[in-house]
């Protein structure tokens, strides 16, 4: 006789996105937590074991800066403390692409400036070059 289907519920999911969420367990001991086998839990909790758990990530910052607002030092101050990965950029603040050059074109500059640093630097008048 074969064994029945594994079957997904709702509270299954939170507890994978939790799990998941809290960076502190690994895939394997998620499953052996949930008494599955780590292909059955990656095939079945996909969405949970990524995005999920950035969610409840989420939900607990959301949780923190709102006690914070209420006057709560100890989360003002964990909130405070955690550094932002990435700051969204301004366009100005990239910094311009490289014009392309073709070949004979950089081949043509390479050329008028080939005499600096040689014996041929004063020999050479600027104007004749240019």
């Amino acid at each position: 006789m074969a064994r029945p289907e594994f079957q997904v519920t709702d509270e299954l999911r939170r507890r994978v996105a939790i799990a998941a969420g809290s960076g502190t367990m690994t895939h394997e001991e998620i499953a052996i937590g949930l008494g599955i086998s780590r292909p059955t839990l990656e095939k079945h909790f996909e969405l949970e074991l990524a995005e999920g758990a950035y969610a409840r990530r989420l939900e607990v910052i959301e949780a923190m800066h709102a006690a914070a607002l209420k006057g709560n030092v100890t989360a003002a101050r964990e909130y405070l403390a955690r550094t932002p990965r990435a700051s969204p950029t301004k366009p100005e603040d990239k910094p311009a692409k490289p014009e392309k050059v073709g070949k004979k074109e950089q081949a043509d500059r390479e050329a008028r400036t080939a005499h600096e640093g040689t014996s041929w630097d004063g020999l050479l008048k600027r104007s004749s070059l240019q």
